[in-house]
């Protein structure tokens, strides 16, 4: 091959050779790199030491352990009731002998009372569950007749706090229809003569509660909805014979140890029965609020490594558990347990979410079936923060729409009134949901698109605020082991700054190559190798995939130095010769060129070739053709707009879209990662789902994206700057009289639906390896933060800058 020879340590810019013709030439750089190399040589990991990986390997080997006796063993980590155990105990014992049929659950209670006179979650204090279990042991005890020091100390815990209880705004967070159980059970206490006071301010406002809420409600309502959990607390309305037809398959009323007691108690029915022996052979002496809660544990498992960024260690446990899930999907919606006759709209939007996310096929023709007569989604109607975590697992449902999925666009209108209303309720900031941080969840979730979001800066997110000792709320605060635990957490912050310890050594050797390259020789040019890498390393993160990410990073740095010689610097006679140069793939047709070109010549040639080999290396078949006939495709674009530039010319929406797609260099940038990822075999077949020019796929709604998502930010800038084609002047072009909100209202209009199909190619189910795929949505992902706000290239110093010190400077704390 012929050369450009270089000198070593050049001036710091390049001369155009044509210094006689005065010309005066644009920059695109007024923002300058905010990155002191020096500074990312600087930096030095303490998670590079062995011992660390140790400790992960350890760790890894430990929760697959755990996991796998929960996923594959059926092993529930579920915390006991009190409540729901003081039920079973009330249970006698069917041989009449006037004895209790559990009695190990009353040594239970015995055992259990907390110092405070209650019973409860001993690790969460919650005033509601404390009042409910409390009194529901209270009962049981008095029942057999025994503990009458226990009894009276429960009664003093009861009497002292429900005291202190003013009114509705004294009270914290409430469990499941504790204003239609907590009543219920106060009745049944005056009954008795238990010296409880029955006549507080607070008691008569939960009655009044209580039969609103059941004045709403018709026969078929109190059936067959949610109250089916909760029959214990409408013993004076349910027709014992009809809700028979309501029964699950294991002899349960939705799970409830406490309704299916209540249940048997009215009825004698042995699969009630059966039911509780079976709970009490599985947890012992105590029962859980419900059993099972396969689907619900299953998912959250799921959800949480995932989002910790550790999900590539429990690739199986994943599989099984989502395969577990599948078997039980449904299109009426799916419940917490397996055996649950009702769906469950938390467990049914989380499980949908999580199967698409997972290439299975579901259809969200399941919400349609979770709508009330007034057009609502279903929620529990009993439980604030069980209806709030409907709204948010909903929420992040909808965003995963296909086109013409019409109901995930309406739950996703529903889901974010819903969630903007709950931030004005009282509920979201009680003391309960200040310290589950429930109102910055919400306001999160809302903030912060999926399709517009960094994936390892929502990692380190979701460390931060993920809590091992997490409680859930139904009619019990409860804990679930396997989903919240020390080690989970402990290793996705081990995990988190590894792999940033990686990326930091991957960043050094990009800066010096970088500096050595020749490229910060081109000073018109912008300089923004740390945000190129940070683009790829944020979604692409995995240590196996270092060479797609160096090889992209070189890529993305010559495709600005082109962009903006192209755009800014270069003259249209200079550009003619540079792109006929390109054509020849000739290295001696660079004698014609003026002398910056002929290195950035050099440069591109010897860039372009490397990646070349390197894909044919890892795909095993010649792609250097392939890859030129891109780079000569996305090379005669710009060239087109710099013919553009020089005629003033704007053209029509369509000519723009058509050569923008091409022009953004986003396919050639793609495709110098995709085919180099290591271990990810693309056949050409294959290969051609994820990359078709001019056909609607992957790189090439990736293309469409990224072009008109940086129009919405810079044309203004560019417009100032004279240069005038942009998408949002296209289409005034095309509608004269348009005004500028209505134009890039269009624009918008046109991303929405390219980001739908975006994801129904990245989720649809293929022979191309989901990593592939997976590279280019997540890249896509890191390009719309980047122009969510602005030019987030062009000035990197704020948002762009803070993500880039979260994925990769800035350690988690241990």
């Amino acid at each position: 091959m012929a050369s450009v020879s270089v000198e070593s340590g050049a001036a710091s810019t390049v001369s155009c050779g044509l210094a006689s013709n005065n010309l005066i030439r644009r920059t695109a750089n007024p923002h300058p790199n905010v990155w002191d190399y020096d500074f990312v040589h600087s930096l030095k990991s303490p998670y590079n030491d062995s011992s660390y990986r140790e400790r992960t390997e350890t760790l890894i080997s430990e929760l697959k352990v755990m996991l796998g006796a929960a996923i594959g063993g059926g092993e529930s980590m579920i915390t006991p009731s009190a409540y729901d155990t003081a039920w079973v105990a009330r249970v006698p014992a069917i041989d009449g002998s006037g004895y209790p049929q559990f009695p190990r659950t009353v040594e239970w209670i015995l055992k259990n009372q907390l110092k405070d006179g209650s019973w409860g979650t001993e690790s969460h204090f919650l005033l509601s569950d404390r009042l409910l279990a409390t009194v529901s042991c209270v009962l049981a005890l008095h029942k057999w007749k025994v503990a009458d020091v226990q009894v009276e100390q429960g009664i003093e815990f009861l009497k002292r706090n429900l005291q202190v209880i003013k009114e509705e705004g004294d009270q914290d967070s409430l469990v499941t229809d504790f204003e239609i159980i907590f009543p219920s059970l106060l009745r049944e206490a005056q009954s008795l003569h238990l010296g409880l006071p029955y006549d507080l301010p607070y008691i008569r406002f939960l009655q009044t509660k209580r039969q609103k809420r059941l004045a709403n409600l018709s026969s078929e309502e109190i059936h067959g909805g949610t109250l089916l959990s909760s029959l214990e607390g409408i013993t004076d309305m349910v027709e014992w014979e009809r809700i028979m037809d309501l029964q699950s398959q294991d002899g349960s009323f939705s799970g409830s140890p406490a309704s299916t007691a209540c249940v048997f108690m009215h009825t004698g029915d042995m699969k009630c029965l059966q039911f509780l022996n079976s709970v009490l052979t599985k947890f012992g002496n105590s029962v859980p609020f419900m059993y099972p809660v396969d689907l619900l544990e299953h998912l959250l498992i799921v959800d949480n490594v995932e989002r910790l960024g550790i999900d590539r260690h429990f690739e199986k446990e994943i599989k099984e558990a989502l395969d577990y899930v599948y078997r039980h999907w449904n299109d009426q919606g799916i419940g917490c347990g397996s055996l649950c006759r009702i769906a469950d709209l938390e467990t049914t939007a989380l499980g949908f979410r999580l199967l698409r996310l997972h290439r299975y096929n579901v259809s969200p023709v399941v919400f349609e079936n979770l709508i009330d007569v007034d057009g609502k989604f279903l929620c529990s109607t009993g439980h604030f923060n069980k209806d709030v975590a409907s709204m948010l697992n909903l929420y992040r449902a909808s965003q995963l729409v296909f086109p013409g999925e019409n109901i995930l666009d309406e739950a996703k209108s529903f889901t974010i009134q819903y969630l903007r209303e709950a931030l004005n309720k009282s509920e979201t900031f009680s003391a309960w949901n200040h310290r589950q941080n429930l109102s910055e969840e919400i306001k999160y979730a809302l903030k912060t698109s999926w399709h517009a979001s960094v994936p390892r800066v929502e990692a380190k997110r979701y460390c931060q605020v993920y809590r091992p000792d997490y409680a859930r709320l139904a009619k019990s605060v409860y804990e679930l082991a396997c989903v919240n635990n020390e080690k989970i957490l402990e290793l996705a912050k081990l995990d988190f700054n590894i792999v940033q310890s990686i990326h930091q050594e991957e960043m050094k050797n990009i800066t010096s190559w970088f500096r050595d390259s020749g490229l910060p020789l081109f000073t018109f040019a912008r300089e923004r190798p740390l945000e190129f890498y940070f683009l790829i390393a944020a979604g692409t993160y995995e240590p196996q995939y270092a060479k797609c990410r160096f090889l992209f990073t070189k890529v993305a740095c010559l495709q600005t130095v082109l962009d903006d010689m192209y755009d800014t610097y270069g003259t249209l006679d200079e550009l003619k010769l540079f792109t006929e140069a390109v054509r020849r793939w000739d290295l001696s047709y660079t004698e014609n060129l003026p002398d910056y070109m002929k290195l950035c010549y050099k440069i591109y040639y010897d860039i372009v070739h490397e990646v070349a080999w390197e894909a044919e290396k890892e795909q095993r078949r010649e792609l250097v053709t392939f890859f030129r006939k891109g780079w000569e495709d996305y090379l005669l674009g710009y060239y087109e707009e710099a013919e553009w530039l020089a005629a003033a010319y704007v053209p029509s929406l369509d000519e723009y879209i058509r050569n923008g797609i091409t022009s953004i260099g986003q396919r050639i940038l793609l495709l110098s990662g995709v085919l180099i990822m290591e271990g990810q075999l693309l056949s050409q077949e294959a290969l051609e789902k994820v990359d078709y020019p001019g056909r609607r796929v992957l790189t090439e709604l990736n293309s469409l994206i990224s072009r008109l998502a940086d129009d919405t930010k810079t044309y203004k800038a560019e417009k100032a700057r004279g240069e005038l084609a942009s998408s949002i002047e296209c289409y005034m072009k095309d509608h004269p009289g348009c005004k500028e909100e209505e134009a890039l209202n269009h624009i918008y209009g046109i991303v929405e639906v390219a980001v739908k199909e975006l994801t129904r190619e990245f989720l649809k189910a293929d022979d191309v390896p989901l990593a592939c795929k997976k590279m280019v949505f997540d890249e896509t992902r890191v390009t719309m933060v980047i122009f969510k706000d602005g030019d987030g290239f062009g000035i990197s110093k704020w948002e762009v800058k803070d993500h880039i010190k979260e994925c990769l400077i800035e350690p988690i704390a241990l």
